[in-house]
């Protein structure tokens, strides 16, 4: 585990030429293992075209776009002005820009946000970012709906992908360079904890990638070690796009969550 630098993190996400030139899950070498997340909450959410659904670290609009489709009504928020201009612009090519609102600011803050109005509220490829993430999961839990459910995902440190990330985040931190990470790890007890201590419960959990070895763009190599281990992820994700396992899911590269008020 590692302790993130809150100036750091918050200057490098919002800051210009930085994740959006890296960050792009719909057309990168791991699309397929993103699209198993949206098949996750495809088929365990009843999707209602009537829900209200808040996107936090919205990004580039995939998750709330899907929604969007749907026929929800979607407000995204994201740090980072280049990220909104592209979802903005994903919108506009999908006919949904009605129903798509985006507003820039940070997970830590959501004091423009309406409480207990939202359906759904997403939490998606964040939750490794947040220097204070149970600060961020009250900030969440107060904006659902008394029957309202927040889904995200997290790296479990016990996965083969946390594993080795928290390898490279070792060695940083020995040679001296720890202030400049910007990602870390959970384990699925601390989740819970943080959940708990927000007014929220576990629901159910999922695991995506369980050989996953690599599942951010920015680190993907074009060598041919990188791209068998990309092909034996491809071929576990057409053969099991996520496991229901707890066992299997609390070791594969993501787990994605649901959870509801306690």
């Amino acid at each position: 585990m590692v302790d993130l630098n809150p100036e750091r993190v918050g200057d490098y996400f919002a800051g210009e030429g930085t994740v959006e030139t890296w960050w792009t899950p719909d057309t990168g070498p791991l699309a397929f293992h993103y699209d198993a997340e949206v098949a996750a909450l495809d088929d365990y959410l009843s999707i209602d075209p009537a829900w209200q659904v808040l996107d936090i670290g919205t990004g580039r609009g995939r998750f709330g776009l899907h929604f969007a489709r749907s026929g929800c009504s979607v407000v995204g928020v994201d740090a980072n002005a280049g990220m909104l201009e592209a979802a903005a612009e994903g919108a506009r090519q999908l006919g949904v820009s009605d129903r798509f609102k985006l507003i820039r600011g940070r997970a830590e803050d959501l004091g423009q946000i309406e409480d207990g109005a939202y359906d759904l509220v997403l939490c998606m490829e964040l939750f490794d970012h947040l220097p204070d993430a149970g600060l961020v999961i009250r900030e969440m839990a107060s904006k659902l709906s008394p029957s309202g459910v927040l889904a995200f995902t997290y790296v479990p440190g016990a996965s083969l992908y946390g594993a080795i990330g928290n390898v490279y985040r070792w060695i940083q931190t020995r040679r001296g360079a720890g202030e400049g990470l910007i990602s870390r790890t959970y384990a699925l007890n601390e989740v819970e904890r943080l959940l708990a201590e927000a007014g929220l419960r576990l629901d159910r959990y999922w695991g995506v990638g369980l050989l996953c070895a690599s599942a951010q763009t920015r680190l993907f190599l074009e060598n041919p070690l990188m791209r068998a281990a990309t092909a034996v992820a491809r071929a576990e994700s057409r053969i099991r796009p996520y496991h229901s396992s707890p066992l299997l899911a609390r070791h594969a590269a993501h787990v994605v969550g649901l959870a509801r008020r306690a």
